[in-house]
């Protein structure tokens, strides 16, 4: 049999045991749900274990909305369901200037690349 078992945890099994702290979600619970051993869900937690993919998808499955959410972002960097136009309505002015530093930034490298004149007449 393979050997799963890791010295150090894991990011993802780390997030996953925090995801189950801040949620106050049961490992019970959630193993009944999911159709996984709650003994195996321990241990992956602990990072003594790996889930193959199939549990692991179960187990996330079965989770709130909110806690797969949360899971994701935190392990992505990314934040689901979240627009640009949200982000930059929440910037602070200075980090709106500096996004719109970069737009025009981008547009200025654009019209080096392409020429003056192809840019203004594809903008009219």
């Amino acid at each position: 049999m393979q050997n799963f078992v890791t010295e150090e945890t894991s990011l993802y099994q780390q997030l996953f045991d925090e995801m189950f702290d801040k949620f106050d979600l049961s490992a019970k619970v959630v193993a009944k749900q999911a159709g996984v051993s709650e003994v195996l869900i321990s241990r992956f937690r602990k990072g003594k274990a790996d889930l193959g993919t199939g549990k692991f998808l179960a187990l996330l499955g079965v989770v709130p909305m909110e806690a797969r959410e949360w899971y994701l972002s935190q392990l992505l960097g990314a934040k689901p369901g979240v627009s640009l136009r949200v982000l930059v309505s929440a910037a602070t002015p200075v980090e709106r200037v500096e996004i719109l530093n970069l737009i025009a930034n981008s547009f200025l490298e654009e019209r080096k690349n392409t020429g003056s004149s192809e840019l203004l007449s594809s903008a009219v």
